[in-house]
Formats: C-alpha cells, sequence, structure tokens
C-alpha cells in the first residue's frame, strides 16, 4: 500500500507543512520516499494526531487510536496501489 500526505507534520517535514509518501511492503517493512508516484483504487483520509490520541476519518470509516510517544498532526492523506 502506498500513502501520500500533505499538511502538518513536523516528523517527515522539516519546515512543518508539506508532502511526504511512505510506502508499505508485503513483508510488513515501510519507507518514505519524495518520488511521485501515480496510485490506483485509491481512497482518502484525513488524520489528526493530538498528543497520543490520533483520529482518522476515511472514506470507509472514522477510528481512534492511541500512540506511545506524543505528536501533532494534521494530514489529508490519499492511498491506494501504484499504478
Amino acid at each position: 500500500m502506498i500513502y501520500i500526505e500533505y499538511g502538518l507534520d513536523f516528523d517527515n517535514n522539516k519546515y512543518g507543512f508539506g508532502r511526504s509518501v511512505e510506502i508499505e511492503n508485503s513483508d510488513g517493512s515501510e519507507y518514505r520516499t519524495k518520488d511521485k508516484i501515480k496510485l490506483k483504487n485509491k481512497s482518502y483520509y484525513i488524520r489528526i494526531w493530538i498528543l497520543k490520541t490520533v483520529i482518522i476519518i476515511s472514506s470507509s470509516d472514522i477510528r481512534l487510536t492511541h500512540k506511545n510517544r506524543y505528536n501533532f498532526k494534521v494530514i489529508f492523506g490519499i492511498c491506494g496501489e501504484r499504478k
């Protein structure tokens, strides 16, 4: 699965706002790249991470999760498979 994210994210963007591409492999490993990738079978989501709480609002559901570390992110994401 490939995730392309835009928004406020200090983990992956030096100045806060930007674009990030994360590629998850079938073996569970993942890596980030700045390459431009075209996607098929797209779905969209908004992720809001405040302290240890993450709210994910997607085209299919709404989820609330908790992380072990503190962060602040507000991003719009597109996920799908490589064309």
